[in-house]
């Protein structure tokens, strides 16, 4: 009978244990990087690297703070958003060269995505969402479409 709840203690720690690591965040905050733009970077380093935006729009969304950001849009459907001259989030919603520091892409295989990050913390609808170390806030959101990523956003989670 001691043996068998050793047993029992065993493996409900086993179980618990796998619980607590599937629940842990799958992406580092320093891998938060699209194009060589890292989540927090400044307005005056996107610049250097992409030079000027084609258009600038200030979005109002309660997801940032203050509730509006400025985002700069590159054309090729690249975007980035700014909250008081930092980067809160980027959008890809195209095949433009652009990738995440792990080499994942618009057009990436799904089976890649996740050699790359594991499996997602969430699954929202078509969206495979990674938040980042220590705050659930940001991290990535992939979205799927036929097994490939159709689009990727960084940085803050809608």
């Amino acid at each position: 009978m001691f043996s068998y709840g050793k047993q029992i203690a065993g493996i409900a720690l086993g179980v618990s244990l796998l619980g607590s690591a599937a629940a842990e965040a799958a992406v580092p905050q320093d891998a938060l990087v699209v194009g060589g733009i890292e989540y927090g970077a400044s307005e005056s380093y996107v610049r250097s690297v992409y030079g000027a935006p084609r258009e600038v729009e200030t979005k109002f969304d309660s997801i940032y703070a203050g509730g509006q950001g400025v985002e700069w849009e590159y054309g090729s459907d690249f975007d980035i958003v700014f909250v008081n001259d930092m980067v809160r989030r980027v959008e890809i919603g195209a095949r433009n060269g652009i990738q995440t520091k792990d080499g994942i892409a618009v057009g990436s295989d799904v089976n890649a995505l996740v050699a790359a990050y594991g499996q997602p913390d969430a699954i929202r609808g078509d969206k495979y969402i990674y938040y980042a170390d220590g705050d659930a806030s940001i991290g990535f959101s992939f979205e799927i479409e036929n097994g490939r990523v159709d689009e990727i956003d960084m940085g803050v989670i809608r």
